[in-house]
């Protein structure tokens, strides 16, 4: 049985002057990754051939207060996931809102000795799992999680997008 088409709507929004986001990359790599995890899409009901993910990039000063607000966490992170779950007409199903610090993937890259891309790759696939209801809470579920993280990333790892994002000078 071939797999349905699926269509990816990106949004893309930067209010953190310090770094330079290409756009197009981004939605090229957010709609490798959709893709990559297309069974676990159209299992979501509701789901038929059109999704939309919003990307917002924001200060690390707004990431330490969305991450108090919504995890109790008053540190700033890389990225937070906001599941939402509904259907909007012309773009689909919502699966949800990433919010991403570039200052702290940059910071989880140079900690971890990898380069900035495939951080921001790694830390994109962990959220738009979450989008689709993958879960670390549970011993169980995060390594659920983690084998499908590396599964989708090594196929992005094999030519995905470069020079995403990168700070200003």
């Amino acid at each position: 049985m071939k797999e349905r088409d699926l269509s990816v709507h990106c949004r893309v929004e930067l209010s953190d002057s310090g770094w330079q986001v290409d756009s197009k990359a981004l939605v090229v790599l957010v709609a490798r990754i959709a893709h990559l995890i297309q069974p676990e899409i159209m299992a979501i009901p509701g789901v038929r051939h059109a999704v939309a993910i919003s990307c917002y990039f924001v200060p690390g000063s707004q990431m330490r207060e969305l991450n108090r607000d919504h995890r109790g966490s008053d540190s700033i992170t890389d990225m937070l996931s906001f599941p939402l779950g509904y259907a909007a007409p012309g773009t689909g199903w919502v699966l949800g809102d990433i919010v991403i610090c570039m200052d702290a993937v940059e910071g989880k890259a140079i900690s971890s000795g990898n380069e900035l891309d495939d951080q921001l790759a790694f830390s994109l696939v962990h959220s738009v799992l979450h989008l689709v209801g993958f879960d670390h809470t549970l011993e169980h579920d995060r390594a659920l999680m983690e084998h499908r993280e590396e599964v989708v990333f090594a196929a992005i790892a094999q030519g995905h997008c470069s020079d995403v994002a990168r700070r200003l000078a």
